[in-house]
């Protein structure tokens, strides 16, 4: 009984809540800051790039609210602190509906990592491919130990289409509406807990430490426990089948991440639209493609 109670509550709320709109242009460049108020020299690197090859899109940059950082020529939106400063904060937002509802008027978002690299306008030429979501593959190798078959895709240099997403995250919602109730839990008692919180949103000392205890055991047992890429790479179709996601050696033409030199010999020795942590994997093999200031 109180499972069904919860389904059907979840479900009105899911219904009510968005009014799916029609977009009336193709594609927006989504900048995820973090929560500092300087870009370090890799990012100024990355921006160049954006700007160089990227520069004449719609560009937004998604920043905590009161974050003192401007970027020229971006238009800014404000999250709340509670979604960054940190991985977990950050793949919360990353699953946070109201985060793709913002951009409801593009058809598609590329989400571009300030550490990610663009070599060339092939942007819109991707959103032709039609596809829901693509990211840089995970290639088997001593980069990625962890990877045992190749697939896609990292989410830090990625495309994703608005439609699909949103109703990829409202069938997760109806068909496991607990989850629906521990992510509102998660995100508004962070404000609380949470270490990224800022100092305007915690309570008072004593109160904070009355809740820690009950954050500990929220973030055990939080939905949003999968990486948001990985979400979106093997388990999005889950809740929505015909969810399109291209073949590996497909999104090799899109983006490299790990083992750049043996992706660039994987892709017949060219290079892809773009990349993702340039400076983490082999930055020796990226210096030759940096654009200088």
């Amino acid at each position: 009984m109180t499972r069904t109670i919860a389904r059907s509550l979840t479900r009105l709320i899911v219904d009510r809540d968005r009014q799916p709109r029609v977009p009336s242009k193709m594609v927006a460049i989504v900048v995820p800051v973090s929560n500092r108020s300087e870009l370090l020299p890799e990012e100024q690197i990355s921006l160049r790039h954006l700007r160089h090859f990227l520069g004449h899109y719609d560009t937004f940059y998604v920043a905590p609210r009161g974050l003192r950082l401007e970027l020229k020529g971006f238009e800014r939106v404000d999250f709340p602190t509670k979604f960054f400063g940190s991985m977990r904060a950050y793949n919360r937002m990353m699953y946070l509906p109201e985060l793709y509802e913002t951009f409801e008027d593009y058809k598609y978002i590329l989400v571009y990592h300030l550490d990610s690299l663009a070599f060339s306008d092939e942007l819109l030429a991707w959103c032709e491919t039609d596809v829901d979501y693509i990211g840089a593959p995970w290639i088997p190798g001593a980069d990625c130990p962890w990877v045992a078959e190749p697939s896609v895709g990292n989410g830090g240099f990625a495309l994703m289409k608005i439609e699909p997403v949103l109703k990829v995250l409202e069938n997760r919602y109806r068909m496991e509406p607990l989850n629906y109730w521990k992510d509102v839990a998660s995100r508004n008692l962070s404000r609380f807990v949470a270490p990224e919180a800022d100092a305007e949103t915690r309570t008072s000392g004593g109160l904070t430490r009355g809740f820690r205890e009950a954050w500990r055991r929220i973030q055990e047992t939080e939905s949003n426990d999968v990486l948001n890429d990985v979400f979106w790479s093997r388990h999005a179709s889950t809740y929505l089948p015909d969810f399109r996601i291209p073949d590996w050696t497909v999104a090799l033409r899109f983006a490299f991440e790990g083992s750049p030199r043996h992706c660039f010999d994987l892709n017949g020795r060219r290079l892809p639209f773009g990349c993702h942590a340039w400076a983490r994997y082999d930055r020796q093999f990226w210096e030759p493609f940096l654009l200088k200031p």
